[in-house]
């Protein structure tokens, strides 16, 4: 990890960004490390792809899953367990943040922010330069600084997530890494990792800086139109 692992990680980004598959990736990869880890879900902007749609797929793979249960679940009120308050709180486990992806989304996290001290976690923007507001470094820039004006935390990392969904080759993920790059240059933060399905990992590590970690990505998240697909 191309910078220090805090007990609590915090991913956030704009719709499509992938950014709940980066926290849930992320996570496991705490668990294999033999870190107990919690995922805790606290997108509220987007219904259709969010961890507590997985979260019996993930608690057989040994995750522990914090979000609105029963008939919350699927809500788009900010309706937080309290069990949030006992992750930030034990000093033993490790917590990983799915935060919605805009500044309406980001505004929920702030609500933490008294409990969030400075040095205490990472707050990485998740970004795809083939969504449209984070083309380019400055709408990566824009975004950032919305969001960092909502939750009053400072983004600490930057993730280069650049992906086409299925049609994702590997120049697409190092043409996104240089404009992730250029932006984090500029705004004097570090690229943190670079995620990747995990079929094209091998060869991007050839390709990308010594020492930058690739995020192998299990995909969980599915469309509701696959979902429906898949059951029918």
């Amino acid at each position: 990890m191309s910078t220090t692992l805090k007990r609590i990680t915090i991913f956030t980004g704009h719709l499509g960004s992938g950014k709940t598959e980066l926290a849930i990736n992320f996570a496991l990869s705490l668990k294999e490390r033999g870190l107990p880890a919690s995922v805790i879900d606290l997108d509220v902007v987007n219904p259709y792809f969010r961890t507590r749609l997985v979260r019996e797929k993930l608690e057989q793979l040994g995750l522990t899953v914090i979000c609105p249960r029963g008939e919350w679940m699927k809500a788009d009120l900010p309706a937080l367990p309290p069990a949030i308050r006992g992750v930030l709180d034990d000093p033993d486990r490790y917590g990983v943040f799915d935060v919605g992806g805009d500044e309406v989304g980001a505004t929920v996290l702030g609500r933490f922010r008294p409990l969030l001290p400075s040095g205490q976690y990472n707050l990485w923007l998740v970004v795809n330069t083939c969504r449209p507001f984070t083309r380019d470094k400055q709408g990566i820039i824009n975004m950032l600084a919305g969001i960092e004006r909502a939750c009053k935390l400072q983004v600490t990392g930057l993730v280069s997530n650049t992906n086409l969904g299925a049609d994702t080759d590997c120049q697409t993920i190092l043409a996104g890494y240089r404009v992730v790059q250029d932006a984090a240059r500029t705004l004097n933060l570090p690229v943190v990792m670079v995620a990747a399905r995990r079929e094209l990992v091998a060869y991007l590590r050839t390709q990308l800086p010594s020492g930058l970690p690739v995020l192998p990505l299990n995909l969980f998240m599915q469309a509701p139109w696959q979902y429906f697909a898949s059951v029918q």
